[in-house]
């Protein structure tokens, strides 16, 4: 029997801000580019490139948190048990950044909806961000679709919305 992954297994210090990101390859440096202050550039570019500069982070304090927002992040996936790319960062390092984020209500699961935050990330701060973070070793790291598998049928069984489209909304706020 496969078991849930943890946040320990992505090396995730809590509590923890998860960002979605398209993909880790956006992250890792590509050949030949081992330069720091090339990789941060590319990596922002790639990864904060919202009109209005605008970005969800995911506030995850609890392995059933983490199973949540992820639960929600996949609920407008097709298929929704996909490859789930992500970082992470601390509160510290936001601040450290100058990045100034506020809790706003969104997702399927009314279990995640409050632990949603917008941050205000320009291009110069979100080089900056990448920079910090790969200079301490922080990887990309990726839920793999039978990690997600696993979670979504979770979720399903605890009554998750997220996990179903035939409903509007979530109703496992109760964990």
């Amino acid at each position: 029997m496969q078991m849930l992954p943890t946040l320990s297994e992505f090396g995730v210090t809590t509590p923890a801000y998860i960002r979605k990101i398209d993909s880790r390859t956006s992250w890792h440096p590509q050949e030949g580019d081992v330069n720091l202050d090339v990789r941060a550039r590319l990596a922002a570019e790639k990864l904060f490139k919202e009109p209005g500069n605008i970005y969800s982070l995911w506030l995850v304090k609890t392995e059933q948190e983490f199973y949540s927002v992820v639960a929600s992040l996949s609920a407008n996936r097709s298929p929704k048990n996909q490859n789930l790319d992500f970082i992470w960062l601390t509160e510290s390092e936001l601040q450290v950044f100058g990045i100034s984020f506020k809790q706003v209500s969104e997702g399927s699961c009314l279990h995640a909806r409050v632990l949603h935050f917008n941050a205000v990330i320009d291009r110069e701060t979100a080089e900056k961000l990448c920079r910090g973070l790969m200079s301490q070793g922080r990887e990309a790291q990726r839920c793999k679709k039978a990690q997600t598998t696993l979670i979504l049928e979770h979720q399903k069984q605890l009554g998750c919305k997220a996990t179903d489209f035939s409903v509007p909304s979530c109703e496992c706020e109760t964990w």
